[in-house]
């Protein structure tokens, strides 16, 4: 899948969501698909197929995405909000694949209050996650509904097969381009040793763990895939029994510089806040917040991860290497 994501001006803003027929508000039909059938090659999204997703827009300007979990409530990646920023300029769109100044203005919600997590950390991006509570509850419909949330008890195994969604860049360069349509991307989840042996690299000391307890790695497995500039904060969603459980937040990645263009860094997984790690603080949050026990199947073999750090094999000509925090590369 190719990379996409842009800078797009939004028109119509309204702080009211009635869109379809609404349907149960419960938040035990979370997770629940309206269409099936995804791209498997990464490519556009069908409507209806991930109803949780919504864009986090800044003075009508797309930055980060999000996953709806309840009739009031937005997750997204604590990175993606200045707090300096008044609450007025925040906007969310819901329900939409497309991104563009046409969207019926029933699709936006303004925002009440954003919460990030009072332990972020900007430079290792530990607790890289935000509460975003919307201005009124919105009412469910068959395209916009909430993605269920995990107990902090369950771990998603390495080698699941998930997919990340976002309209995040689709060209491998430092120009972020307009999105157009929501892309999605499937991904195996890899194990949290081998993930942090690819990242520490040759120069770390071995007691240095960049990917830290509160994360979730995940890669596409021929080449690379994944996400970019404008999936930040997205879902990492991972599927079992028919239900769609949120197991990750687009949080950050490895890329590289060379000759001036930013591009990704083959060979290493994206890296995701865990939200499960976070239950307490979001039960806080959000009073009447519901987690789900689930016991995640291998459907195949899981494949061999057991691959040597990508630094090790970097070939010297590569000028530098980039932690990506904000940069989120969906290349689908």
């Amino acid at each position: 899948m190719e990379h996409l994501c842009s800078l797009l001006a939004i028109a119509l803003l309204a702080t009211s969501l009635v869109q379809g027929a609404p349907v149960s508000q419960n938040q035990a039909g979370c997770g629940k698909q309206s269409v099936s059938g995804r791209i498997f090659s990464g490519q556009d999204a069908k409507d209806g197929a991930w109803p949780w997703q919504v864009s986090v827009q800044q003075n009508g300007f797309h930055i980060c995405g999000g996953s709806l979990v309840s009739e009031s409530w937005v997750v997204s990646a604590a990175h993606c909000f200045n707090l300096s920023v008044a609450i007025s300029a925040y906007w969310v769109q819901l329900g939409e694949k497309r991104i563009v100044s046409e969207t019926p203005a029933e699709s936006f919600s303004s925002v009440k209050r954003i919460i990030p997590h009072p332990n972020y950390n900007s430079s290792t991006l530990l607790a890289d996650i935000a509460l975003v509570e919307l201005e009124k509850p919105i009412a469910f419909t068959a395209s916009i509904s909430p993605v269920c949330l995990l107990n902090a008890s369950i771990y998603v195994p390495a080698g699941k097969p998930c997919w990340v969604t976002g309209w995040g860049n689709t060209l491998p360069q430092a120009v972020y381009k307009p999105p157009e349509t929501l892309q999605e991307l499937e991904v195996l989840t890899v194990d949290s040793t081998i993930c942090n042996d690819r990242y520490r690299g040759l120069r770390e000391p071995s007691g240095y763990n960049p990917i830290k307890d509160d994360m979730i790695c995940a890669e596409y497995p021929e080449g690379y895939k994944g996400f970019a500039w404008g999936d930040s904060g997205g879902p990492l969603v991972c599927e079992e029994g028919g239900t769609w459980y949120l197991a990750g937040i687009v949080s950050w990645g490895k890329g590289i510089k060379l000759n001036g263009v930013v591009s990704v860094a083959p060979g290493y997984p994206g890296v995701y806040n865990r939200p499960n790690a976070h239950n307490e603080w979001i039960k806080k949050n959000m009073p009447g917040v519901t987690f789900a026990e689930v016991n995640f199947t291998l459907i195949s073999p899981q494949p061999s991860t057991t691959v040597t750090p990508n630094s090790a094999s970097s070939p010297p000509t590569i000028p530098r290497v980039l932690l990506l925090a904000v940069l989120l590369w969906l290349t689908l």
